[in-house]
């Protein structure tokens, strides 16, 4: 039988590419099914998170060793496969005997067997002839695991030079953040209690960078309310938002939580923030989350945030965009805030423009996308000056901003796009 961190590894990435699960969600659930040591878990993390932000190169590996280069393979002896190239690759204290063994125990289990030999003989083979396969120069996908379609919009809007020092960047494993709860501890009381070099100070106020941990949520103090885990970017963009306590606030775009969590504790859990996402099983991932962390501020409730009636007024308002992973969705994500901006503008229609701050957040730096985020805000009442100092301040942004997007690469996956209206004023931060 495989070992409980490869399996538990296995069964996480199924569940996100089957299934398009929350990759921390879907692992830390995962191990705690498993029921893993600390030890187990960290191990299981590293070969989940490794595998997801490395499947382009893996992918480019395996087939190298494949008889059929080209041909179709099943989803999970894909990702078993994944795992142990994976290891081979990158995980120096793993023999590779260890990891060709555990894929072929892996295999074994799967659909009786029927694709163990096959399994054991790729592995076998990549054990023995990948360090001779050489990626093509030109080949930048390969080389650091981001889409073509993606390099080239990066390219466009950035220069070559640029577009490397991104990639090389995005290449560099993510560190995991966590958000201090304010209410309830403070960031030297919780490191404190963490185990010894487990968390440092990150750069923000209440974030701390979290190490070798495994399942965050298995540390003390979360299961309290004392922290919850979210990216340092998101952690930045609440800080742009800046909340004041007693304010009203809507998140219309808000699973599965971590900025409606960090908000009300900016808000120092006075006054109101709704949450609001489509779908049910997300808005209870919210609730549950507000309810360890004692944020009774928040009322998580399902609602389409392009149709769904809201007569409330608020004095922010947040909406997050989502990814886009290929240069032609960007035009959904183009009909996506339009049709957000109407839901504010419209459904939302006491919203006041003129004492009000209305947010909007990308999940990427496509300079297209975020520029198509500017003329839709259309107000009647303000009209071509808001239209033009928007466009104005925006082309401003776009060149003083290529150097810090690469020095300041904790912030990339969230860039956000303000739109701030005072009186007949307009301009876009960052």
């Amino acid at each position: 039988m495989a070992t409980s961190s490869r399996k538990t590894a296995l069964t996480a990435l199924s569940e996100v590419t089957e299934n398009e699960g929350y990759s921390n969600i879907v692992i830390d659930k995962a191990i705690r099914a498993a029921e893993l040591s600390p030890r187990d878990a960290a191990l299981a993390s590293t070969i989940f998170y490794g595998v997801l932000e490395k499947r382009l190169t893996l992918d480019f590996y395996i087939r190298k060793f494949l008889a059929k280069p080209k041909q179709k393979l099943d989803g999970t002896v894909l990702n078993i496969l994944r795992i142990a190239v994976y290891q081979m690759m990158y995980l120096d204290r793993v023999p590779d005997s260890a990891a060709v063994n555990e894929a072929v125990l892996c295999a074994a289990e799967y659909r009786r067997g029927q694709y163990k030999n096959f399994v054991n003989g790729v592995l076998r083979s990549f054990a023995r002839g990948w360090h001779e396969v050489i990626i093509p120069e030109d080949d930048l996908s390969v080389r650091y695991n981001i889409p073509q379609p993606i390099i080239e919009s990066f390219k466009k809007d950035y220069g070559e030079t640029v577009c490397i020092d991104l990639l090389k960047a995005m290449s560099e494993r993510a560190e995991t953040y966590i958000r201090i709860n304010p209410l309830k501890t403070t960031v030297d009381d919780l490191i404190e209690s963490l185990p010894e070099n487990t968390a440092e100070k990150a750069v923000l106020q209440n974030a701390l960078c979290v190490h070798g941990t495994g399942d965050v949520t298995g540390l003390p103090g979360f299961a309290e309310g004392k922290f919850h885990v979210q990216d340092l970017s998101s952690q930045l963009l609440c800080a742009f938002v800046s909340p004041q306590p007693g304010e009203r606030l809507a998140d219309v775009c808000a699973a599965p939580g971590g900025k409606s969590f960090t908000l009300a504790e900016y808000m120092e859990n006075t006054g109101v923030l709704d949450a609001f996402d489509l779908y049910k099983g997300r808005v209870n991932l919210i609730k549950k989350g507000a309810e360890r962390l004692g944020l009774s501020i928040i009322h998580a409730a399902v609602r389409d945030a392009a149709t769904g009636v809201c007569e409330k007024q608020y004095d922010r308002v947040l909406a997050m965009m989502d990814k886009a992973e290929t240069v032609e969705e960007l035009i959904t994500i183009e009909s996506e805030l339009s049709r957000l901006e109407m839901e504010i503008e419209e459904n939302q229609g006491q919203l006041n423009y003129w004492d009000s701050r209305v947010g909007y957040s990308t999940v990427n730096i496509f300079v297209d996308e975020v520029r198509r985020a500017v003329p839709v805000v259309e107000d009647a009442s303000l009209g071509e000056r808001m239209r033009s100092a928007l466009a104005d301040s925006w082309y401003e942004f776009v060149e003083g901003a290529k150097d810090a997007l690469v020095n300041a690469y904790a912030a990339l996956p969230y860039i956000a796009v303000w739109v701030i209206v005072l009186g007949a004023a307009a301009v876009v931060v960052v």
